[in-house]
C-alpha cells in the first residue's frame, strides 16, 4: 500500500476500523445461523422417526409356516435375506435385523381377578438379553409336535400372576375349541431393562403384564397381557395346528441420528421398490412390509418444506440489513474520503490513481475480516456447513469494495463542475434516479405476484427469499420520496414553538445527504423482518391453539366405558372442573344398502357449543358427516344400524371434515344425544372444561383406567416440535440480529457524522445553546429517520404474511388448519419499543461523548 494510502487510513482509522468490525460479523452470521437452521432441521427429522422402526411380517399356519422356516437357523438366513435387500438409503439408518416367531393373543383359561391374555414367542434377540433365575431353556425336541409347548416367563409377570416354574396353562384364541397346552419351565430377568431392545411395544409384554383394554364388540374390557418366550422347537411344534396362524416379523429398528434433511426425500422414495422387492421374493410365504417411517417422514418432509420458505423470507430479509450495513459503512468511508480526493483530483491525479488508495483501503479492511468472520463462524460449529454462506460472503465482500471504489467516480469533474446540493430536502433526482427507482418498485411487484401466483411450490427458490429486500427497497425509495414532504410541513408548525431546537432539529434532519439517509432504509428493512416474524410466530401460537381445541374437544377428553350420571357427578366434582359433557361413541355402524363401517356419535350439539366454544368448525345442530361417510350415507334419509343398537333413522343435513377425537378422513357421523341415550354397553367420551385439571383424578373419577387427553398436553406436544422449535428460534434470532444491524447503523452514522456535529454544535453553543438543549437537539435530529424507517418498515412486517399469501402456509404445525395474520403480542411491542428508546440513547450518549467546549473547537476568526 502507497505512502497516501497509509496516510489516508491513519487518517480515516475509524470507520475502517467499523467496516471491518461489521463484515466479520455479517460473515460470522453468513455462516453461523444457515447451520444452526440446518442442525434443527436435522434435529427434526431425527426426532420425526425416533422410536419407528421398518418390519417385513408374513403370516402363515402349518406346513406352509414350518416347511420355509424349520428351525431357528432358517429364521437366521431369511434375517440376512431381507436386509440384503435394503436400498443404500434405507441400509444406513436401519439398524441389525431382529427376527421373530410368535402368536396372537391368546385367552389363559381359569378364574382370575379379570382376564389374562398371553402370547407365545419364539425372540432369539429377547433370549440373548436375559438370565434365567429359576428353571431351565424352553427346549422342545427337533421333530416334535405333541405334549406342551415348553415356554419361560419373566419372574415379575410370574409373581402377578401366580405362577411357578411346573405351572401348565391351557391358552385358547377366538372360538378355535382345541387350545394351546403350555409349560412353565423357566423364569428370567432382563440384564438390563434399559436397554433399548426392551422399549418396542410389543416387548414390553415380555417383562410384565401389562393392563390393556381390549374390546368385547362394545366397550373395552381391562385385560391384563403378557408374552412368554419359547425356543424355536416350540414354534414348531404349534405349526401341527394348520388352522393356527403364526406371524413371522423382521425388525429393522431405525438408527434416526443418521436420518436428516438431505436424506429423508431419498428414504421416503426407495420404501416403495423394497415393499416390492419383500412381496415378490421366492420360496417363502407373502410377506408385506409395515413402517410408519414413510406416513412420518412425508409430514417430515411438509413441515421442512414450510419451514425453509417461511425461514427463507427471515433468513433473505436479515441478509440485506446486514448488506444495507456493510454498503451505509462503504458509503460513510466515501464521503469522509470526498474532500481529499477532490483535492487529489483538482492537482491533476488521474481517476485510476484515486481509486487505487481506496479500493486498497477497502480491502485491506473487508477482505481479512470477511475471512476471519467464515473461519469464527466453523470454529462455532453451529451445525452443518452451508455452501451458500461462502458464496454469499464473497458476494458481499466484492460489492462493498466495488461500491466504495465506485464513489471514486463522483471525482471526475475534478471538482469544476456545477455544486449541487445533494440533501434529502432538497435534491432534485435526476432521471436515471427516478428509472432506476421505478425499476426497483416494477422489481418488487413482479416477484410478490410470481410468488402469489407459484404459491406454496416456490419452496426455497431464491426469489422467495429476495422479495422482503425487494419490497423493504421499494417501500424504502417512496419513503425517501415523502420524507422531505413530512418535513416542509413540519417547517411551519416547528417555527410558531418558542424554543429553537425543535426547529434547529427538523432543519438539520431534512439537510442530511443521501448517504446519511441510508440508515432509513436499513431501520426500515430491520424493522419489516421483525414485524413479519413477530406476526407469522403469533399466528402460529394461535393456530396451534385452535388445532388443540379441535383434536381434544375441550380441556379435557376422557374416553370412559358406560357412563351413568353418578359417574358425571363425580366427575363434576374433580377440583378445577367447570362444565361436562357426555357422548355416546357406536363404531362400525353400517346403512342397510352398504356395509361399509363408520362411527355413530351421539352428542348434543347445542349445548356442546356452550362448553367448548373455542373448538372450531362445529355447528351447534344439526346431523353431520364425514366426507367419507357422505359417499356412504349420500344426502337423503338413511338408517344405521349395527348388532345390540337399535336401529335410528336421520337425515344429514352438512358435511365436516373433522369432529374431536374421530381420526381425520375417517367416516363417522354425529347426531343427536337423544336418539343414542338410551342403548346401554356402549362407551363413551366425555368433554370436560375447566383449569388446572388432573388427569389422574379425572380417570379415577370416571372408574379407573380410562385414558385422558388433557388439551394442554397436546399443545405442549405441538409446541414443542422440533421443526416447530426451530422456527421459534430462527424468528426470535432474526428479529434480535436484524435488530442489532439496524441499531449499528444508526450508531454508525452518530460516530462518523459526531465529529462535524460537534463542530455545529460548537457555533450554536456560542449562540446560547444550552447543554441540555444540545441533548434534545440529537433526539429531535434522529427522530424523524427513526420514526419514518420504523414505522414504515413494522407496517411492512405486518402486511407480509398476507402479500406473499400461499407461500406462508403453517397447516403442517397446526394440523391442518390455516393460519392467519395476527397482530405481534405484547412481547414484541415491548422489543419495538425497546429498540427505539435504545437508538435515542446511542444519540444521547454520542452527543455526550463528542460535546467539548466551544474554546477548543473554534478557532481563530470563526463565527
Amino acid at each position: 500500500m502507497s505512502s497516501p494510502a497509509l496516510r489516508l487510513a491513519r487518517a480515516h482509522w475509524a470507520p475502517l476500523v467499523a467496516l471491518a468490525v461489521l463484515t466479520l460479523l455479517s460473515a460470522l452470521f453468513a455462516v453461523a445461523v444457515p447451520a444452526r437452521t440446518a442442525a434443527g432441521y436435522d434435529r427434526a427429522g431425527a426426532a420425526a422417526v425416533r422410536g419407528t422402526d421398518l418390519r417385513v411380517v408374513g403370516t402363515a399356519a402349518g406346513p406352509e409356516a414350518a416347511r420355509p422356516i424349520s428351525s431357528g437357523a432358517a429364521l437366521e438366513t431369511v434375517t440376512v435375506d431381507w436386509q440384503t435387500l435394503l436400498p443404500p438409503s434405507l441400509r444406513d439408518v436401519a439398524g441389525e435385523p431382529e427376527g421373530s416367531v410368535g402368536t396372537a393373543r391368546m385367552d389363559v383359561l381359569g378364574n382370575a381377578p379379570r382376564p389374562r391374555k398371553l402370547s407365545l414367542s419364539h425372540d432369539p434377540g429377547a433370549l440373548k438379553r436375559i438370565r434365567l433365575v429359576a428353571g431351565g431353556i424352553p427346549y422342545a425336541e427337533p421333530g416334535r409336535l405333541s405334549g406342551d409347548v415348553p415356554i419361560i416367563v419373566s419372574k415379575t409377570y410370574a409373581t402377578a400372576m401366580g405362577y411357578k416354574v411346573g405351572t401348565r396353562l391351557a391358552l385358547t384364541e377366538g372360538s378355535r375349541p382345541r387350545a394351546v397346552q403350555v409349560r412353565i419351565t423357566g423364569l428370567y430377568e432382563p440384564l438390563n431393562t434399559a436397554d433399548r431392545y426392551w422399549q418396542w411395544g410389543p416387548r414390553w409384554s415380555m417383562l410384565r403384564p401389562v393392563p390393556t383394554l381390549v374390546s368385547n364388540g362394545k366397550e373395552g374390557v381391562l385385560t391384563d397381557v403378557g408374552t412368554a418366550l419359547m425356543g424355536a422347537g416350540g414354534s414348531v411344534m404349534l405349526t401341527r395346528d394348520p388352522a393356527r396362524q403364526l406371524t413371522f416379523t423382521w425388525r429393522f429398528p431405525i438408527r434416526a441420528d443418521n436420518v436428516d434433511a438431505e436424506h429423508a426425500a431419498a428414504i421416503t422414495a426407495d420404501l416403495d421398490p423394497f415393499r416390492a422387492a419383500v412381496q415378490g421374493r421366492p420360496g417363502l410365504f407373502p410377506c408385506k412390509v409395515e413402517t410408519a417411517l414413510d406416513t412420518r417422514l412425508k409430514g417430515y418432509t411438509a413441515r421442512l418444506h414450510t419451514a425453509r420458505t417461511v425461514l427463507g423470507l427471515a433468513l433473505g430479509g436479515l441478509a440485506a440489513v446486514a448488506a444495507g450495513v456493510l454498503l451505509l459503512a462503504a458509503g460513510l468511508i466515501g464521503e469522509r474520503l470526498r474532500p481529499v480526493l477532490a483535492t487529489m483530483r483538482a492537482r491533476g491525479a488521474s481517476l485510476r490513481q484515486l481509486a487505487a488508495p481506496v479500493f486498497g483501503l477497502t480491502a485491506a479492511a473487508v477482505v481479512p475480516s470477511a475471512g476471519l468472520g467464515y473461519a469464527a463462524g466453523r470454529l462455532l460449529d453451529a451445525g452443518p456447513p452451508q455452501p451458500g454462506s461462502a458464496y454469499a460472503i464473497a458476494a458481499l465482500a466484492l460489492t462493498v469494495v466495488t461500491v466504495a471504489t465506485a464513489l471514486v467516480w463522483r471525482e471526475r469533474d475534478a471538482g469544476l463542475g456545477v455544486q449541487k446540493r445533494d440533501d434529502i430536502g432538497s435534491a432534485r433526482p435526476s432521471r436515471r434516479r427516478l428509472v432506476l427507482d421505478g425499476l426497483l418498485v416494477a422489481l418488487a411487484v413482479i416477484g410478490v405476484v410470481l410468488l402469489r401466483r407459484r404459491g406454496h411450490a416456490a419452496g426455497t427458490d431464491p426469489l422467495v427469499a429476495a422479495v422482503p429486500a425487494l419490497l423493504g427497497a421499494a417501500v424504502g425509495v417512496l419513503v425517501l420520496r415523502v420524507y422531505p414532504y413530512l418535513m416542509r410541513a413540519a417547517g411551519p408548525v416547528t417555527r410558531r414553538r418558542r424554543g429553537a431546537v425543535a426547529f434547529l432539529g427538523l432543519a438539520r434532519a431534512a439537510r442530511q445527504n443521501i448517504v446519511g439517509a441510508l440508515p432509513l432504509a436499513v431501520l426500515l428493512l430491520a424493522a419489516a423482518i421483525a414485524g413479519f416474524t413477530a406476526t407469522v410466530d403469533t399466528g402460529l401460537r394461535d393456530g396451534q391453539v385452535r388445532a388443540s381445541y379441535a383434536a381434544v374437544g375441550g380441556d379435557a377428553r376422557l374416553a370412559a366405558g358406560p357412563v351413568d350420571e353418578a359417574a358425571l357427578r363425580r366427575i363434576r366434582a374433580v377440583p378445577g372442573v367447570t362444565g361436562v359433557l357426555p357422548a355416546r361413541i357406536v363404531e362400525t355402524v353400517s346403512t342397510a344398502t352398504d356395509p361399509a363401517p363408520m362411527t355413530l356419535v351421539g352428542v348434543d350439539l347445542h349445548a356442546y357449543r356452550k362448553l367448548a366454544p373455542s373448538v372450531p368448525d362445529i355447528p351447534d345442530s344439526g346431523v353431520l358427516m364425514s366426507p367419507l361417510a357422505a359417499e356412504t350415507m349420500g344426502h337423503g334419509e338413511v338408517t344405521l344400524s349395527r348388532p345390540g343398537l337399535t336401529p335410528i333413522r336421520v337425515k344429514p343435513t352438512r358435511t365436516i371434515e373433522r369432529f374431536p377425537g374421530q381420526e381425520t378422513g375417517s367416516a363417522f357421523v354425529v347426531v343427536p344425544y337423544k336418539l343414542i341415550a338410551a342403548e346401554k354397553g356402549f362407551p363413551s367420551q366425555v368433554f370436560v372444561t375447566g383449569h388446572d385439571l388432573d388427569a389422574r383424578k379425572l380417570s379415577a373419577a370416571a372408574g379407573g383406567g380410562r385414558r385422558v387427553e388433557l388439551r394442554r398436553d397436546v399443545l405442549r406436544g405441538m409446541a414443542s416440535d422440533d421443526m416447530v422449535t426451530v422456527v421459534h428460534d430462527t424468528f426470535r434470532n432474526d428479529a434480535v440480529l436484524g435488530g442489532a444491524f439496524g441499531l449499528l447503523a444508526v450508531l454508525l452514522v452518530l460516530v462518523v457524522g459526531a465529529r462535524a456535529r460537534a463542530r455545529t454544535i460548537a457555533h450554536l453553543r456560542t449562540l446560547g445553546l444550552s447543554r441540555r438543549q444540545s441533548r434534545a437537539l440529537a433526539l429531535v435530529e434522529i427522530a424523524p429517520v427513526l420514526l419514518c424507517a420504523v414505522g414504515a418498515g413494522w407496517v411492512l412486517g405486518l402486511l407480509l404474511p398476507e402479500i406473499t399469501g400461499p407461500v406462508v402456509d403453517l397447516r403442517p404445525y397446526t394440523g391442518g388448519y390455516a393460519v392467519t395474520a395476527h397482530v405481534p403480542d405484547l412481547p414484541a411491542l415491548l422489543g419495538l419499543a425497546g429498540a427505539l428508546l435504545l437508538a435515542a440513547a446511542a444519540a444521547v450518549a454520542v452527543d455526550r461523548v463528542f460535546d467539548t467546549d466551544p474554546g477548543t473547537v473554534l478557532r481563530t476568526g470563526d463565527s
